[in-house]
């Protein structure tokens, strides 16, 4: 007899289940080893651990276990990028892989972290531990193909709707400046909308990438610069309408560089960063003083929880809309 458990479930409308399901699992939040429920026309889609990351109702319900995850057992965290599993490393961890290789098939490789994201190119120490011995693969993403070398590449699935939600707000008739574009999953998805995209980028192997992902999603309206920001930078000055700067922990440190890059005639800056709830107010006050300091208005400012990022440390954006100068 299958016995029901309590989990956290999303719960939307039928008709909804099949796009939210595809992006829970996008952001590695959906939780496969359990059984999506129906009852009186919504579904209620089982999620991994705490719901902090989730921006649907979320409900506490009773979920059945699949029949193969109930015999195999499988009850591990990870993150999926193309065809690559990267899981935490933990004793057992060898194990887990090869239950993820025989009960997912969508996963060729499975990859252990050893360490958090650090260094210039915020990348993880990662281990091989089961599957084919590589670290590259194709990762799709709304309608986009991503070429990345994990081990040598910052890339994060759980950042797939948030990059859409960018794509969603842009204009067709905007030029868009990426300043920390890693292998380009924010240029490519907004240069498949917008007119002109502009694209930094500092680690020269997630450079390459950028490059050859430019081509792979056949763009001509893109163009990929390599080196630092505060150099690169001042090369464009007033290009964009809208700027990007995902670097968390250091964005502030080149908020002069988006505002070199941005119209005189105004738009927008998305500013990410890390940060516990209590200082979300101060940030807000902070960025817009930058602004106001330099004689630039802002019209609107809004923060948002991207994903939870560490126990209570969340990954926010700022949305910033700036005046004409």
């Amino acid at each position: 007899m299958i016995v029901p458990q309590k989990k956290w479930c999303v719960t939307v409308p039928k008709q909804e289940g099949e796009r939210v399901r595809k992006e829970l699992q996008e952001l590695s939040l959906l939780d496969e080893r359990y059984k999506i429920e129906e009852r009186n026309g919504r579904l209620y889609i089982p999620l991994k651990g705490w719901p902090h990351e989730c921006r649907y109702d979320v409900e506490a319900c009773d979920v059945e276990l699949r029949p193969q995850t109930l015999r195999k057992g499988l009850g591990i965290s990870y993150d999926t990028i193309g065809d690559i599993a990267i899981i935490g490393w933990f004793d057992g961890a060898r194990a887990a892989a090869a239950e993820l290789l025989a009960t997912r098939k969508n996963i060729k490789v499975v990859l252990a972290a050893v360490s958090g994201v650090r260094g210039e190119y915020r990348l993880k120490d990662l281990i091989f531990v089961a599957g084919e011995r590589r670290t590259e693969t194709e990762h799709k993403e709304y309608g986009s193909r991503l070429l990345v070398d994990v081990s040598r590449v910052y890339f994060s699935p759980r950042l797939a709707t948030e990059r859409h939600r960018l794509a969603e707000l842009a204009q067709s008739n905007e030029t868009v400046v990426d300043m920390f574009a890693g292998a380009g999953p924010f240029t490519v998805l907004l240069a498949r909308k917008v007119k002109k995209a502009i694209a930094f980028e500092l680690n020269p192997i997630a450079f390459r990438y950028l490059k050859r992902n430019i081509e792979l999603n056949k763009l001509h309206n893109v163009e990929a610069c390599f080196g630092d920001v505060k150099d690169v930078a001042p090369k464009f000055p007033g290009a964009a309408q809208r700027v990007i700067m995902n670097l968390p922990h250091s964005a502030f440190n080149f908020l002069s560089e988006a505002l070199t890059v941005l119209s005189s005639s105004g738009g927008f800056v998305h500013y990410y960063d890390v940060k516990p709830e209590n200082e979300f107010p101060q940030t807000i006050v902070t960025v817009k003083e930058f602004f106001q300091n330099r004689d630039r208005t802002v019209e609107t400012i809004h923060l948002k929880k991207v994903r939870s990022y560490a126990p209570r440390q969340y990954h926010i954006v700022v949305d910033i809309k700036i005046a004409p100068s």
